[in-house]
C-alpha cells in the first residue's frame, strides 16, 4: 500500500492524503475510481512519508485533502492537521464538512499555533450546486450547513475560499448564482471555478444526461496536478466559464480558475505581512 503514497511538488504546494475512502460520496468525485483516492491507510504511515519527502523537496504550501475530506472524520483530521502544522508550511484544507464547536475551537488554535511559526492556515469548501444538491451530493451535508461553516472559519481568523467546482453542465446558472451570493454574504474570499473529470469508464459523469454531456468541449489527457498522473477526460465549456467568472465579480468576490492561484494569493500575502 505504501507504494500509492505519493507526492510531488506542483506550483510550489503538495497534496497530501487523508488516507481514508470519503464517506460523502457525491456523484461527481474521481476519488471513487480508485486511481488517486487511497483505501484505509495509517495516519502515521502517511505522515511518515510526507516526513520523509519534505527533507528533500522543496516547497511553500501543503494542501491536504484531495483524496477525502479531512472532517468527514474530524479526529483524524485534527490530529495530522497538528502533526503537519509543525512543518512551517503554509497549510490548507479542502472540506464539505459542517465545522462547528470543538473541531473549530481546535482550529483555532492550530491556526494560532502557525501564525507564531510565520505560516497561514487556510481552508477551501466545496460546493456544486444549491438546490441539486440532495441529488447529487446526497450523503453531504447541505450548502447551508457549509455556508455555515465558511462564517465559522472566517470568524475565527481562518481565510476561506468556495471551491465552485466541477461545473456541471445541466446545473442551471442560478444555482451557482445562489452559491456565490451565499458566499460572499459568508465571508468567502474568493471561489474557484474548475472542469469536470471523467475517467475511462465514465464513472464520474454518468447521473449527466447524455446529450447535455455530449454538448461539452473536452479532451483526455494525463492530469498535471497529481502525483498518481491518472489519465482523463476533461469537460469544460469556456463560455459558461467565463460567464461564472464575471458573475462571482460582479458579485463581489474574486474568480481563480485553479487552487493553486488561491495558494500563491495566500502566500504572497503571507510574505506581504510579516
Amino acid at each position: 500500500m505504501s507504494r500509492r503514497i505519493l507526492f510531488k511538488v506542483e506550483k510550489n504546494r503538495v497534496l497530501v492524503p487523508v488516507g481514508e475512502p470519503c464517506p460523502f460520496g457525491c456523484r461527481y468525485c474521481y476519488t471513487r475510481g480508485g486511481e488517486v483516492g487511497l483505501t484505509r491507510v495509517d495516519m502515521e504511515e502517511v505522515l511518515t512519508r510526507f516526513r520523509e519527502f519534505a527533507l528533500e523537496a522543496s516547497f511553500e504550501t501543503i494542501q491536504f485533502g484531495y483524496d477525502g475530506d479531512p472532517f468527514a472524520r474530524s479526529e483524524r483530521g485534527l490530529a495530522m492537521l497538528r502533526q503537519l502544522a509543525v512543518l512551517g508550511k503554509h497549510m490548507n484544507f479542502s472540506t464539505k464538512a459542517l465545522i462547528e464547536g470543538s473541531t473549530l475551537a481546535a482550529l483555532r488554535d492550530i491556526r494560532r499555533y502557525m501564525d507564531g511559526h510565520g505560516a497561514v492556515l487556510s481552508a477551501l469548501v466545496s460546493l456544486s450546486c444549491w438546490d441539486s444538491a440532495a441529488v447529487v451530493e446526497p450523503h453531504t451535508p447541505s450548502p447551508a450547513e457549509r455556508m455555515r461553516t465558511v462564517a465559522n472559519l472566517t470568524s475565527i481568523g481562518i481565510p476561506v475560499f468556495i471551491t465552485l467546482r466541477p461545473i456541471l453542465p445541466h446545473i442551471p446558472d442560478a444555482e451557482y448564482e445562489r452559491v456565490v451570493v451565499e458566499g460572499v454574504r459568508a465571508g468567502s474570499e474568493g471561489f474557484v471555478v474548475g472542469p469536470l473529470y471523467a475517467d475511462k469508464r465514465g464513472q464520474f459523469v454518468r447521473f449527466i444526461p447524455p446529450g447535455t454531456l455530449a454538448t461539452v468541449a473536452s479532451r483526455t489527457s494525463t492530469v498535471s496536478w497529481s502525483a498518481h498522473a491518472p489519465t482523463w477526460t476533461r469537460y469544460e465549456d469556456t463560455e459558461r466559464l467565463q460567464w461564472l467568472i464575471s458573475m462571482v465579480e460582479r458579485c463581489g468576490g474574486r474568480a481563480f480558475e485553479s487552487s493553486a492561484d488561491v495558494m500563491t494569493l495566500v502566500q504572497q500575502t503571507s510574505a506581504s505581512n510579516p
